[in-house]
């Protein structure tokens, strides 16, 4: 069986520049036969699972912070080393754009791809889940936006307040909507086969985003509409560690956070499902069922689906919600998933950064395609060695139990401080734990099924 599929076109190109036998963007090509069963993989995924729902109603306290997987722990910078990252970010973004514009329209050879699909979207992510919230420090928008109060001058305290005020039952819905639309980008639209779009897409984001922090305040602005400051924030809430230049956690958890915290793990089930047997079945059903013409490209399959599965999530967690009847805190349970979405991000993605991720050090002597050696690392060849087909499926398949299963430990802690016995709790809990091990059964299925 082989491990996961790719998470846009981008990598199998990077795969067949690199090697015959390298990784597709979330697994290896080569194939791996499994010491087991596929039925049996996932069944004992599913009893570790379970295991866990056990051992947390017995041994699980309830968390310092129920607003918060875990409390978050301030980590110092010294400003001069703040300052170097912040500007070294902008400047990296300033080439990135430039080479996207401007260099090779070769996405093998231009670095815009790789620096923003592989290094920023998936490196950060695993940062910042596993390590810290290290995207204040690293934000170019951030440091842009910076620089405009800078050069405004008796103004700045009104524009770093903002001059509208965001309405409250927005919430965070505009980052939701941005979520869904950048892995429609990722996935059934993959921009990053044409650098050049990929720089107007960044153009155009840097002018929306700059202006929303002006209009209503850095701070209200990342909170509720920048989908990756949102994004990386949210993630960073499992390392329990952030930069002390980041915002504080609002008092009040922002309307549509479930539904962005759903959007995360929406986006990677659904990269894992996008070409895997399953996929092509629905697309099928879908060309029969819809009365437009023959979907070529499979946009519209893909921009259904892709919708499809995220309101799936939403409606299984509210049904479980509602079994369960919890008296408040539905924002916080559902952050008690997000252990699962960064099972899911490790298990499709991290081959990619790994193995893909290397060709940074050629890219960045020659960001435009040019045939430059800036820093002496043009001629860098990625090791492909590092992870074989085995490796990357044990890793994967740990990574969705232990997300599912630290899930399911937290969500109890959590739980249990809204109160009420462990007894109580645990019955509250299973139809939530139920939904845990619906989606370990499935995303194992995905990975093992998944076509390269």
């Amino acid at each position: 069986m082989k491990p996961a599929r790719p998470a846009a076109r981008l990598s199998v190109a990077l795969v067949l520049a690199c090697a015959a036998h390298a990784a597709g963007a979330h697994a290896l090509q080569e194939r791996y036969e499994l010491p087991l069963p596929l039925p049996w993989v996932a069944a004992g995924g599913c009893i570790a699972v379970l295991l866990s729902f056990v051992g947390a109603a017995w041994l699980a306290r309830p968390v310092a912070d129920a607003a918060v997987p875990r409390q978050r722990r301030p980590l110092h910078l010294p400003t001069s080393a703040l300052g170097l990252l912040r500007v070294v970010s902008v400047l990296l973004f300033a080439v990135t754009v430039a080479a996207a514009l401007w260099g090779t329209q070769d996405p093998l050879m231009n670095l815009a791809p790789t620096m923003v699909w592989v290094v920023a979207w998936l490196g950060v992510t695993f940062i910042c889940a596993f390590l810290a919230d290290v995207w204040p420090a690293l934000d170019p928008w951030r440091g842009l936006h910076a620089g405009v109060l800078a050069l405004a001058g008796s103004r700045r305290s009104r524009l770093e307040l903002g001059v509208l005020r965001w309405p409250d039952a927005l919430g965070c819905w505009p980052a939701v909507a941005l979520l869904l639309g950048w892995s429609w980008l990722e996935v059934v639209y993959p921009i990053a086969t044409s650098p050049r779009r990929l720089g107007a897409l960044l153009l155009a984001w840097t002018a929306l985003s700059v202006a929303g922090m002006l209009a209503f305040g850095r701070r209200t602005w990342q909170s509720r509409g920048d989908v990756f400051a949102l994004t990386f924030a949210t993630f960073g809430r499992i390392s329990g560690r952030q930069l002390d230049v980041a915002d504080p956690q609002p008092a009040r958890e922002p309307h549509g956070l479930v539904a962005f915290v759903m959007a995360l793990l929406a986006t990677v089930i659904f990269d894992g499902l996008h070409g895997a047997p399953a996929w092509h079945g629905f697309e099928a059903a879908l060309q029969k069922l819809s009365p437009l013409p023959l979907d070529v490209n499979g946009h519209a399959a893909g921009t259904a689906g892709l919708l499809l599965v995220w309101l799936a999530i939403v409606l299984l967690f509210e049904a479980a919600m509602w079994v369960s009847q919890p008296r408040d805190g539905r924002a916080r349970l559902a952050l008690a998933l997000l252990p699962i979405a960064a099972g899911y991000a490790v298990a499709h993605n991290l081959s990619t950064f790994v193995l893909q991720g290397q060709r940074v050090f050629a890219l960045l002597s020659d960001p435009f395609g040019r045939q430059w050696d800036l820093f002496g690392t043009a001629a860098f060849y990625p090791d492909v060695t590092v992870l074989d087909a085995r490796a990357t499926w044990f890793i994967a398949v740990g990574a969705i139990v232990a997300g599912h299963a630290a899930s399911v430990w937290l969500s109890h802690r959590v739980a249990l401080a809204q109160g009420g016995s462990p007894r109580r709790v645990a019955l509250r809990l299973l139809p939530l734990t139920a939904l845990a091990l619906a989606l370990t059964a499935t995303s194992l299925l995905l990975l093992a099924s998944g076509e390269h």
